[in-house]
């Protein structure tokens, strides 16, 4: 059986484009021959916002932590037969969920444990903004986090934060989670500051934390999000706007320790007898 691995798109501040992230590269991870599952966690829908009108009416994650039902019943399958989403749902139960941390750590151990067991390669997780609530158990609870993060000055500090954030929940509550990265947004490849961020970053983070790929500012990525698709499929041409997310997920799937099966150990047919 397939081991499902967890990625949690989050960020400490809104605006970084956290949901364009999580529905592209799912998209292109699917795309990629993954089995993939998208699930909204943001009470905002981002996710069912952006992609269906259909999706806001489907009940979700907060129907999951909210009441007692099978997550399989929530999953809602894509015209891409290795894409699958989870809306958010009935987000009327965010606030009430947020003062009871017992009830929805408990549920969201509950739902990583089901998805497990439903032969899924990867889960992305969009989340609302900040490591605090639900979304601190999220990241908790994940495999792994990428860290978007809008290529603008103010950007360091906070993303820097978060990444401290996550080493306490490390070290506290020894959480697994572990950084898949930092993915510079919005960028500007004219812009002086926002080159001067990639920069800055670099210096400032270990190793190779800060990713080869980053997403540039582009208007497709907001006509794909009002068209209600991932920008791979908003001309019948893909549009160069897309490769950058097939680059990205390339870039991922060593960290995620995707692996395909080896060619040597996979059967073949020859082409003639």
């Amino acid at each position: 059986m397939v081991s499902l691995i967890t990625l949690v798109v989050t960020s400490q501040k809104g605006g970084v484009g956290k949901t364009t992230v999580a529905i592209n590269l799912a998209h292109s991870l699917a795309c990629r021959g993954w089995q993939t599952l998208l699930v909204d966690t943001d009470p905002q829908n981002s996710v069912g916002l952006s992609l269906s009108e259909k999706t806001r009416r489907c009940p979700g994650y907060y129907d999951f932590l909210h009441y007692e039902c099978d997550v399989d019943e929530l999953i809602i399958p894509t015209r891409l037969p290795e894409l699958h989403l989870i809306t958010a749902g009935l987000t009327e139960t965010f606030f009430k969920l947020e003062t009871d941390t017992s009830h929805y750590a408990g549920a969201v151990a509950r739902m990583l444990g089901q998805l497990d067991g439903l032969n899924y390669d990867v889960g992305v997780l969009d989340t609302a903004a900040g490591l605090m609530g639900h979304t601190r158990e999220l990241v908790r609870q994940a495999d792994f986090a990428l860290l978007p993060q809008q290529s603008e000055p103010l950007g360091v500090r906070s993303i820097i934060q978060l990444l401290e954030g996550i080493a306490r929940l490390r070290e506290e509550e020894q959480a697994i989670v572990e950084v898949a990265g930092i993915l510079l947004t919005m960028v500007d490849p004219h812009g002086e500051e926002s080159l001067q961020v990639a920069c800055d970053l670099r210096m400032l983070v270990p190793g190779d934390t800060l990713l080869r790929t980053s997403i540039p500012r582009e208007q497709d990525f907001v006509r794909a999000s009002a068209h209600g698709v991932p920008v791979a499929l908003l001309y019948q041409k893909l549009p160069p706007a897309a490769l950058v997310f097939d680059q990205l997920a390339a870039e991922l799937e060593p960290r995620l320790t995707l692996q395909k099966v080896a060619y040597g150990e996979r059967e073949f047919t020859r082409l003639m007898d």
